[in-house]
């Protein structure tokens, strides 16, 4: 039976954080992670291993990754050839959140011919740094285009939408990649379920593999940086905008998390 894809993608949403082309060093390390954002991944050179949902892969030159949002992962080199890779971290949306999960696609695909590939990363990038009307619609243009490359290159035939009936649950997890500049309390969110909270947390970290606040937390953090990285915009403009009114508990926060404070971090990463 033909399906009519373009009512999935009526609503569709894309929003680019950050990425780059690296030579990742004997640090790069991560276990067991669950990301409020899509990764995309393509090795260019040396190996290592990726971990996702439990199955480990590897990772080599010309094979190029796809990890959905909320997918729980790990990362890791095998030895001192270290990867070098193209990497790209953004949001999509359509339908409904765990669309591109339910998608179908395989986790990773092997490029033969990489001159696109290459060519949608370097538009990514430069139109990232730009700031007019014209570089914002080629930006989403351009991770369109890559996604796109992407599933022509997987295995047509195993791709197809599970239209999963989470929509309830999913809800919750909309209204907070949606309200971040709010107050998030645990008992608001659980009232939203008609759920007890110790219910509520239970149910969340069984879907999601990680409590509510840390949830919160990692995306308030993610899109403080993209901001910083890739914005102008105040450092005070985007305390607001993840749910902060005071600089100083921002910044001890952001520190935290990443390492830096907010002036370091945009100072050794902002375009």
């Amino acid at each position: 039976m033909d399906i009519n894809y373009s009512k999935y993608f009526s609503s569709l949403y894309i929003d680019y954080y950050y990425g780059s082309y690296t030579n990742c060093g004997p640090n790069w390390r991560e276990n067991n992670i669950l990301c409020p954002f899509c990764k995309i991944y393509y090795i260019t050179d040396g190996e290592c291993e990726i971990k996702i949902e439990g199955t480990v892969y590897q990772g080599f030159k010309g094979r190029m990754f796809f990890i959905p949002s909320q997918t729980k992962h790990s990362f890791y080199h095998v030895n001192e050839n270290y990867i070098t890779k193209y990497w790209l971290h953004f949001e999509i949306k359509a339908w409904d959140d765990q669309l591109f999960k339910n998608l179908g696609l395989p986790y990773y695909i092997d490029v033969k011919e990489d001159e696109q590939i290459i060519s949608h990363f370097a538009d990514i990038f430069k139109e990232a740094k730009e700031n007019t009307l014209a570089s914002a619609f080629r930006l989403k243009a351009g991770i369109l285009s890559l996604l796109s490359d992407y599933i022509a290159l997987a295995d047509q035939k195993n791709i197809s939408i599970r239209e999963e009936t989470h929509s309830e649950f999913y809800s919750v997890i909309s209204y907070i990649n949606d309200n971040l500049q709010n107050k998030l309390s645990l008992d608001g969110l659980s009232e939203r379920m008609h759920m007890h909270p110790n219910y509520f947390i239970r149910l969340f970290k069984n879907r999601m593999g990680t409590t509510p606040l840390n949830y919160i937390n990692k995306l308030r953090m993610e899109r403080a940086k993209s901001l910083l990285e890739n914005t102008s915009l105040p450092i005070s403009e985007i305390m607001i905008q993840v749910g902060f009114e005071d600089l100083s508990s921002f910044s001890n926060f952001f520190k935290h998390y990443s390492g830096y404070n907010p002036k370091i971090f945009r100072k050794t990463f902002g375009k």
